[in-house]
């Protein structure tokens, strides 16, 4: 059975095929040689980053801690936000509940019972 998924027959005896071949084979060779020297490369024993990992390590402290910081700043200027407006309903009831003085005054008052 032959491989005719790379584009070219074994069996064609075209003129460019030995100069295609030897071109062909040499860059199976080089890329087998890169792949070669990349699983050589894996199984070396890297050095490690230890300065890498740190300062990585606080840019995330510090980032957290930012994100952190910001979530309770905006969470304390709601809780005042929202006193304030609780405030602002007592002082309203306050002042609907007082009578004014200027209003005229009922002559009788009928009790609730």
């Amino acid at each position: 059975m032959n491989d005719q998924s790379a584009g070219w027959s074994p069996d064609s005896d075209d003129e460019g095929d030995g100069e295609e071949r030897r071109q062909r084979s040499f860059v199976e060779r080089q890329l087998m040689d890169r792949a070669r020297r990349a699983a050589e490369h894996d199984h070396q024993e890297r050095p490690r980053r230890w300065l890498q990992h740190v300062i990585a390590l606080a840019a995330a402290l510090g980032l957290v801690l930012v994100v952190a910081l910001g979530f309770d700043a905006f969470l304390t200027s709601m809780q005042k936000v929202m006193r304030m407006i609780d405030a602002e309903e007592q002082k309203q009831q306050q002042e609907a509940a007082t009578p004014n003085p200027e209003d005229p005054m009922p002559a009788y008052v009928v009790p609730a019972d």
